[in-house]
């Protein structure tokens, strides 16, 4: 894709002299987090589907799959890394020590993680936890969600990671508007702007940690990507042809992420999780340049990351 010329000298002011950030102490306890989820997770495609797999632990992989609940996606090859995946590097980079888990169950809903993993949601080991529901769940009936099940079952798993874990930090995860839903005909939000899903996602999240007041936040994907569309560094429609110097945050089924929105969820996961600014991981960010992400570009997904945490926070 066309390079960003106007971030140049900015990306040349912000790596000079950038000192290294140090590494973690392997004797500390490291801070152990598990994400529940689906593929808006895990992903649908290389390279984000197995990015940094070795790195954390996949709890639903077996290598014979016995007792694999569900698994699809690219042949069904696993073990899966995806955003945590992306999220264990930043947070290396970052000196942070986290240890990462992953319980991530293709098309599944909350509920479904509530009536069929608990055995692993419901340990005492997990310092922070972050789940989202299915993509349409937490959007009004009209559109196609199950919203009373969404505010149902966020609370119970929230509940049962407390009830074992009474100290853990528990996120929602806001997930974002679907591409395939709003342009197509005959979709839950055909004819529609962009925002509109965006704004029940929101909603729903957001009503969820408000209401259940042992959520410790929310970390805002969905919000930050419609803010990389406002502020046109995102193609806000993948059916046309792409406009010059946008990325695609969807992948090729216009649904999941490519490897630009999932590198810009595990900002989003890392600035509202740890805290952790992650405009100070600069242009030479290593999980992006895997990606294929140039160096710019990391540089404006890490900001608008950074602005949305912020704006969500305040708000």
């Amino acid at each position: 894709m066309r390079a960003f010329l106007p971030l140049l000298g900015l990306l040349a002011t912000a790596t000079a002299g950038r000192a290294a950030a140090p590494k973690p102490d392997p004797a500390k306890k490291p801070t152990v987090i598990l994400f529940v989820g689906n593929s808006f997770f895990h992903g649908a495609f290389e390279p984000v589907l197995s990015y940094n797999a070795a790195a954390i632990t996949d709890e639903n992989f077996k290598p014979d799959r016995s007792g694999q609940r569900r698994r699809q996606y690219e042949h069904e090859q696993g073990p899966w890394g995806g955003i945590p995946g992306i999220f264990k590097k930043l947070t290396d980079e970052a000196g942070l020590h986290y240890e990462v888990h992953l319980e991530a169950i293709s098309g599944q809903t909350l509920q479904f993680h509530y009536d069929s993993a608990l055995a692993v949601i419901q340990q005492p080991k997990w310092d922070k936890v972050i789940l989202h529901d299915y993509s349409t769940g937490p959007v009004p009936a009209r559109h196609g969600g199950q919203p009373a099940r969404f505010y149902e079952y966020a609370t119970k798993l929230e509940q049962a990671v407390h009830a074992a874990s009474p100290r853990a930090k528990v996120y929602l995860y806001q997930t974002w508007a679907r591409a395939d839903q709003t342009y197509p005909a005959a979709k839950g939000y055909t004819g529609l702007p962009l925002d509109s899903m965006t704004t029940d996602l929101h909603r729903a999240y957001y009503q969820e940690a408000a209401q259940d007041k042992n959520f410790a936040g929310v970390a805002p994907a969905g919000d930050a990507w419609l803010r990389a569309v406002r502020q046109g560094v995102a193609d806000p429609n993948p059916y046309n042809a792409a406009e010059p110097g946008k990325i695609d945050l969807w992948g090729r089924d216009h649904y999941h992420p490519s490897p630009y929105g999932a590198y810009l969820n595990a900002c989003v996961v890392l600035a509202e999780v740890t805290g952790y600014d992650p405009r100070k991981l600069g242009a030479r960010e290593q999980a992006a340049a895997a990606l294929g992400i140039a160096p710019e570009v990391a540089v404006q997904l890490q900001k608008i990351a950074y602005e949305q945490v912020k704006a969500g926070r305040r708000g």
